[in-house]
């Protein structure tokens, strides 16, 4: 019983807030208490059959309450928009898309589409026409699928075609609209949804810090601040990011999960370097004395863990998407700094682990656990001193395995299955990079040079 009630109070304390104002949103033109109550049970009936379901299965609503109040303000948005066209205008006018297509874009697609079919069905019936089902749901469904993993504005526009060809498809079977004008606006009308849909896109972006791939894409720019500074004050914390990134885009790609956000994600996981760069050994100039070896193995613990701390205050400034905040203390989970628990334990015998784990958490979804995999991967590959596959093969297995018998792959949802694949991908890729080429002898060398010069 206390159970129910400690779930009454929060998820489901806001799918009933969110039934009770949609229905008060239909209601505002036309108001009558048994359709209302009807709609409003309706809506209760498929909120939890359906939507509580999405919202215990996807991952994103278990991340941080902003991905939940965006779903439910888009999804009354929609309402909002969709249901004055459809009684004061025509509901091929109505531009029913842009929930479903914003949601599909920011968070996944099952989630557009489940939206986009409950307001599609919400407004069939409380319009008592259930054409506007035949009508609207085919288009949700195929164009939420077109869209469910672009990274460009001028995928979304192809798509927009191809919706609209559907939509001129489904009128031809029914000779009631099969006319110039409903079939001039209902080919019109995935375009003009696709202009509000990118006009809109970057506002919910910057202020929810929910980010589509198109947006994504954006920030992997190598001329966003943050990376060009990362680039100048901190060269080698640059450069093992961007292996880093090579590393797990692969392995996500691999895998089947997003690898435009686990690259972009990776180029910012360690920004936090910025502040005392040179405190991380890739950053040290040649033949330079090593800072950690003036100070205590306790002052060291507490700097490098403070890149944690700093990359967050970081990414709250620039305004990167939440999870690749997430990201900057996940990848790390609640590992030991082993190099300085081990020098600190010369000093003074009594000291414990815990005095030198990272704060965490542990990885929380797929594309932290194999930053945090392609991280330490990174990190050892300096110490690969042959290119042979077996001894690649060796190495990289040996720090996954650790990685998974430390427990810290543990919340992120990765199997054992995934995790066989992302090695695989690991071993191709840095057997790929550290690939000989080959010598050319002196006398070809100097031809080169030569003609270089002449051009």
């Amino acid at each position: 019983m206390n159970e129910f009630f400690k779930r009454l109070n929060s998820r489901s304390f806001e799918g009933l807030l969110v039934s009770i104002v949609a229905v008060l949103i239909f209601n505002i033109f036309d108001f009558e208490i048994s359709t209302s109550f009807n709609e409003f049970v309706l809506l209760i009936f498929i909120w939890y059959l359906v939507i509580e379901l999405l919202l215990k299965s996807i991952y994103y609503f278990k991340l941080h309450v902003i991905y939940r109040i965006t779903f439910y303000l888009l999804f009354l948005l929609g309402i909002l928009i969709t249901y004055p066209f459809v009684i004061k205008f025509d509901f091929m006018l109505s531009p029913f898309l842009i929930t479903s297509l914003l949601l599909t874009l920011l968070m996944s697609y099952e989630i557009g589409i489940a939206a986009g079919m409950l307001q599609s069905l919400l407004i069939a019936f409380h319009s008592n026409n259930f054409y506007i089902l035949l009508f609207f749901v085919p288009q949700i469904i195929f164009m939420n699928f077109l869209i469910r993993n672009v990274n460009r504005r001028i995928e979304v526009a192809k798509a927009a075609l191809y919706t609209s060809i559907l939509a001129v498809i489904i009128l031809l079977f029914n000779p009631k609209y099969l006319n110039v004008y409903h079939l001039t606006i209902s080919f019109l009308n995935p375009f003009i949804s696709t202009v509000l849909i990118l006009g809109l896109l970057p506002y919910i972006e910057y202020f929810t810090r929910i980010y589509s791939n198109i947006g994504l894409s954006e920030l992997a720019n190598m001329n966003h601040p943050l990376l060009k500074k990362l680039s100048i004050q901190a060269p080698g914390t640059y450069y093992h990011s961007i292996m880093v990134a090579t590393l797990a885009e692969a392995a996500a790609e691999r895998i089947g999960i997003n690898s435009t956000f686990t690259r972009v994600a990776s180029y910012f996981h360690d920004i936090g370097k910025i502040i005392r760069p040179y405190f991380f050994v890739e950053n040290l100039p040649e033949d330079a004395e090593n800072p950690h070896d003036k100070v205590s193995p306790f002052l060291s613990h507490i700097i490098l863990e403070d890149h944690i701390k700093s990359g967050i205050e970081l990414a709250r400034k620039y305004r990167l998407p939440l999870r690749i905040e997430f990201i900057i203390p996940q990848h790390h989970g609640t590992r030991v700094q082993k190099y300085f628990y081990h020098k600190a334990k010369k000093i003074e015998p009594d000291t414990s682990e815990d005095a030198f784990k990272y704060p965490g958490p542990k990885p929380q979804f797929k594309e932290a656990g194999i930053i945090m995999l392609a991280d330490s991967v990174e990190a050892a590959l300096k110490s690969i001193k042959s290119s042979s596959y077996q001894s690649i093969k060796e190495v990289v297995e040996k720090i996954v395995s650790g990685i998974y018998n430390e427990r810290q792959l543990d919340e992120s949802g990765l199997n054992l299955k995934e995790l066989e694949l992302i090695v695989e991908e690991f071993i191709k890729v840095i057997v790929n990079i550290t690939k000989v080429r080959v010598e050319y002898p002196k006398e070809d060398i100097q031809k080169v040079v030569q003609i270089d010069d002449i051009q």
